[in-house]
């Protein structure tokens, strides 16, 4: 996980240093006495199902463009402003990475720091289903495709893994 850091105080510019504060070591300010809180970064996930014409159950997945897991599948995912309500986040996120309307159908889980290199603290996970939209890759996707639980493709992911793993259990 990054390390988070502060070197000069948000209120006065002077250079902090680290105190204990709170239980915990902190950056304070020696000049103001400001103390640094860093907050937790919060992210969403979406497991999007739907029957194909098949009737076959099928997940939406999405290749990711940057890392943590470059080039390998994971399902929409991102961070909620700080304005935004998580599942109103989680509807976005799907429609800006696969141009997928959802409709949420439930809270799922809550992870803390899933991937050791993510930059999420906290990811709330959704399940959800196809409303409206067609599959079409954007945003910080590479590709976006409808996947049936026998070919899945290479998952990563920690929060991902978890969530395919229930699902094929048929928990979700």
């Amino acid at each position: 996980m990054t390390q988070r850091r502060a070197d000069y105080c948000p209120m006065c510019g002077a250079a902090l240093e680290q105190r204990e504060r709170y239980g915990r070591q902190r950056p304070v300010c020696p000049a103001c006495d400001h103390t640094v809180f860093f907050d937790p970064k919060v992210a969403v996930v979406v497991l999007v199902t739907r029957v194909n014409s098949r009737a076959e159950r099928e997940i939406l997945l999405i290749k990711r463009t940057n890392d943590p897991g470059k080039g390998r599948w994971a399902l929409p995912a991102g961070f909620v402003e700080y304005d935004e309500h998580p599942s109103d986040a989680a509807v976005r996120e799907t429609v800006e990475e696969t141009g997928v309307v959802v409709a949420i159908d439930g809270l799922v889980t809550l992870f803390h720091r899933p991937d050791v290199d993510g930059l999420a603290d906290i990811v709330i996970a959704y399940a959800a289903h196809p409303v409206d939209g067609a599959v079409s890759a954007a945003d910080d996707a590479e590709d976006a495709a409808w996947f049936p639980e026998h070919a899945l493709p290479d998952i990563v992911l920690v929060s991902t893994q978890e969530l395919v793993d229930r699902w094929r259990r048929g928990e979700l």
